[in-house]
């Protein structure tokens, strides 16, 4: 990934570069951006920027070795570190035997997120994170010589997944770096680091592309009809990943159907269904039913601009928005945020390890009373 290659942001692109030209480097820099917006291009086409034997003031040339290298993500002092979780095999908690993968998911595309890579490691039904092990380990590797004699480069992809007691090592490190290394933290919520990290690292916002920017980038990386990828775009707000992800998927159907059946039985009062309906949300495992709740908050916060008269800001396909013209009405003022609420506790509890099912059925007694409250 070279900078040429990465979808809008070329402001950021220049500041990175110029950073570099004039050697002002921090040792510990904090890429955050919301999925798809190229938050993890921009921090790999930087890290082989820094790597370069001849960049130019514009991009890593592409032809010296270390470029090369690039080319197959192998440069001896480019590391990686992601979350992942313990294989029952494994003595310790490392990202060691999911590196391979790692580099396959990158060279096929960086633009992802965290359900790529569940699938691309067979980690449906896990919670993924980052242990103290491999805290330790990269500890260990950025204590070392550098290879080819310049940067040691770390990025590590979604810091917070780090658990308490890791974020605190990894603080040991950011405060203490060793000579010659650069460690980027490419972030999706940064706000969930402790703020202790954040006040030690440089902060280089990511914002999400603008709708066009996203559209001409999907059709010229992926060659998506212009048209169809303005409105993928529009839909996803930007989100290049997402936007893919509907691509190859013919769009979230399996969140919408599950949505548009809970809401109705919902209303309905149909126990037996809702009943129902707990298995298939929480078969998947945790990070699907995370996910879903997401969605479920996207579609009542989507119906609640609807019912003010927004349509040209409704972000829903066709199939979802030919439900939510009949849904929104549903959700008003009287109840609006009181949904939210509980749609963002749930999401919490999921999270947390909570009885996936258990927390299904508190959640749609309780979203039942709510659609039957006057405006």
């Amino acid at each position: 990934m070279r900078f040429e290659a990465i979808i809008g942001h070329e402001g950021i692109g220049s500041k990175l570069r110029a950073g570099v030209q004039s050697g002002r480097v921090a040792h510990a820099q904090l890429f955050n951006g919301p999925e798809g917006s190229g938050a993890l291009s921009l921090a790999l086409a930087y890290a082989r920027y820094l790597h370069c034997q001849a960049p130019s003031e514009e991009d890593a040339c592409g032809s010296c070795v270390s470029c090369k290298q690039y080319n197959t993500l192998q440069h001896p002092d480019l590391h990686w570190s992601f979350p992942f979780f313990k294989k029952d095999s494994s003595e310790q908690s490392m990202s060691q035997p999911f590196q391979n993968a790692w580099r396959e998911r990158m060279l096929a595309d960086p633009y992802f997120g965290l359900e790529e890579w569940l699938g691309a490691i067979g980690a449906d039904k896990k919670q993924l994170f980052i242990s103290v092990q491999e805290a330790l380990e990269l500890n260990r590797k950025l204590g070392l010589k550098s290879f080819q004699g310049g940067w040691k480069v770390l990025i590590l992809w979604l810091p917070e997944t780090m658990r308490v007691d890791t974020a605190n090592k990894m603080l040991k490190l950011i405060e203490e770096p060793t000579d010659n290394t650069v460690m980027l933290f490419v972030s999706e919520q940064a706000n969930q680091l402790l703020a202790t990290i954040r006040s030690r690292v440089q902060m280089i916002q990511v914002p999400r592309l603008s709708d066009e920017d996203a559209a001409v980038g999907m059709n010229r990386r992926y060659g998506v009809d212009l048209e169809q990828a303005r409105q993928w775009a529009h839909v996803t707000e930007g989100n290049v990943a997402a936007a893919m992800r509907m691509q190859h998927s013919g769009g979230s159907e399996v969140d919408r159907d599950l949505f548009i059946q809970w809401m109705r039985s919902c209303y309905v009062q149909e126990t037996p269904k809702i009943v129902a309906l707990a298995d298939d949300f929480a078969k998947p495992g945790r990070e699907s039913m995370k996910r879903f709740l997401l969605y479920a908050l996207h579609m009542v916060r989507q119906c609640i601009v609807g019912n003010y008269g927004a349509q040209s800001l409704v972000r829903l396909t066709k199939s979802e928005r030919a439900f939510a013209e009949k849904f929104a009405p549903f959700i008003h003022h009287g109840n609006a945020l009181e949904i939210q609420q509980l749609l963002e506790n749930a999401h919490r509890d999921i999270a947390g390890n909570v009885n996936g099912k258990l927390v299904f059925l508190d959640l749609s007694a309780r979203v039942s009373l709510l659609l039957r409250k006057p405006a």
